[in-house]
């Protein structure tokens, strides 16, 4: 489920903030009365700046997903949502496109790692079948005698 967050300060009914992040929290400053809020956000990859990505507007409705436990902001005049910028994991800003292509590297490089333990895993059991052959044949040849 979806909800709008609102102002919760008395004789306040504000659902506009102005946002920004701030150590992995997103702070919402209410456009009416100027209240504050702070929700975490230090599971997302990417940090929330305070324009929208289309208009530039600085005031955003802010929603919250019970459901998937996550915070989505949209302009208040447009309806897109905040420019974001992304942080790969050096600590420098990268565009979506190189955190995702990141992403994909580390994802094969874990998979190629998979492959190695496998084939060594193979390898292993390839030496202890030759083996067992060879055991096999010479208690065969041990027993025709």
């Amino acid at each position: 489920m979806v909800r709008t967050i609102v102002c919760k300060k008395d004789g306040c009914s504000g659902n506009e903030f102005h946002i920004s992040t701030e150590d992995n929290k997103l702070k919402l400053v209410c456009k009416d009365c100027g209240s504050t809020y702070y929700y975490d956000v230090s599971y997302y990859e990417f940090i929330m700046l305070s324009n929208c990505a289309e208009c530039n507007n600085d005031t955003f409705k802010v929603f919250n997903n019970l459901d998937k436990q996550g915070i989505y902001a949209k302009c208040s005049k447009c309806g897109a949502p905040p420019e974001k910028i992304y942080i790969d994991d050096e600590g420098v800003q990268v565009t979506y496109e190189a955190k995702l292509l990141q992403d994909i590297k580390q994802f094969m490089y874990q998979i190629d790692q998979r492959i190695c333990s496998l084939e060594m895993k193979i390898d292993g059991l390839e030496k202890g079948q030759e083996l067992l052959e060879e055991s096999l044949a010479y208690i065969n040849r041990y027993m025709s005698e």
